[in-house]
């Protein structure tokens, strides 16, 4: 029977039975949100024993050389010294510079970081408000910007929602690596891009769009984007974009146009790109439609976000 210990705490475990699952059992304060291997809230460091391979799917090589492991996709076989995530002595220390509500749902959030960090534009992080709760969000922002930027949907009687909404600027929070596939390859500056997002998906893809176009995308992009309120959260900055890059084409429409948009899908070439980020029933929603148009799976990058209510 494999053993876990953590600090002087020793875990009795099944074998084969999953990290997480071991550690709550055990009254561990572990933080968890997607338990799909995504989010990276419910990281672990192994001190000794040797995570398997489907643990550490994602992290980057500095993580992976320091143990650290993903504990919703860890089933134990041996026994393994953990020590917990401790996000003021882990993470990058942040400032809250501004929180502002865009919409009733949508929170804009931008953080002043203590040190600069290492991100691609589309990859997301961690935000860990404390030691407890934490959830990853998409970066909004650019390498150079002075700030990080994030767009935070809000969920009613969400515990992360709640709790930001009562900090204030000034307020310190921690950032955990970046990580995530969404972001934009040199490799692309020739291809078309077909940017589809829904609610804040949008953060990723017009942080690509922008990365693209600094980086002298030569091929059209398309972004579109389908939103609940009224408007498009992010209209004008999007709109100055567009007005400053004749390449980039903006469709931006209200949720209840994306069945009638979805039957007019058309590809401005084979080689098209298709990065779509969302929610999970949005991104399952275009893959029939970006297939019958002609987009083969390996021309579709896709991110769900998936929430812990979920």
């Amino acid at each position: 029977m494999p053993e876990l210990q953590v600090g002087a705490v020793k875990i009795h475990t099944a074998a084969g039975e999953n990290m997480l699952d071991a550690l709550l059992a055990a009254g561990q304060k572990v933080p968890w949100s997607c338990r799909a291997g995504h989010c990276q809230t419910c990281i672990v460091q192994a001190l000794s024993g040797q995570p398997p391979p489907q643990a550490e799917v994602g992290l980057s090589s500095d993580q992976r050389e320091a143990g650290w492991l993903l504990s919703c996709q860890c089933p134990v076989q041996q026994d393994m010294q953990l020590k917990l995530h401790d996000p003021a002595v882990d993470g990058i220390a942040a400032r809250i510079v501004e929180l502002h509500p865009v919409t009733d749902q949508i929170l804009v959030l931008r953080l002043k970081p203590e040190r600069p960090m290492r991100f691609q534009p589309g990859q997301h992080a961690v935000l860990w408000l404390d030691s407890e709760l934490a959830r990853p969000y998409s970066i909004a922002s650019q390498p150079g910007d002075t700030l990080l930027t994030f767009h935070l949907r809000l969920h009613q009687n969400g515990a992360f929602s709640d709790r930001i909404q009562r900090l204030t600027a000034g307020h310190t929070v921690y950032l955990g690596a970046a990580g995530g596939h969404m972001h934009y390859d040199p490799d692309w500056q020739d291809k078309p891009l077909l940017l589809l997002a829904a609610g804040t998906g949008l953060a990723p893809l017009q942080a690509i769009a922008r990365h693209a176009l600094e980086s002298g995308h030569q091929a059209p992009i398309e972004l579109r984007h389908w939103h609940d309120e009224p408007v498009c959260y992010f209209q004008q900055p999007l709109q100055e974009l567009a007005a400053s890059h004749p390449q980039l084409t903006l469709r931006l429409q209200p949720r209840t146009e994306l069945a009638a948009d979805l039957t007019q899908l058309r590809l401005a070439s084979r080689f098209t790109l298709a990065l779509v980020c969302g929610p999970p029933t949005f991104v399952e929603q275009l893959r029939k439609p970006l297939y019958m148009a002609g987009l083969p799976g390996r021309q579709i990058i896709d991110e769900a976000f998936l929430s812990r209510r979920a």
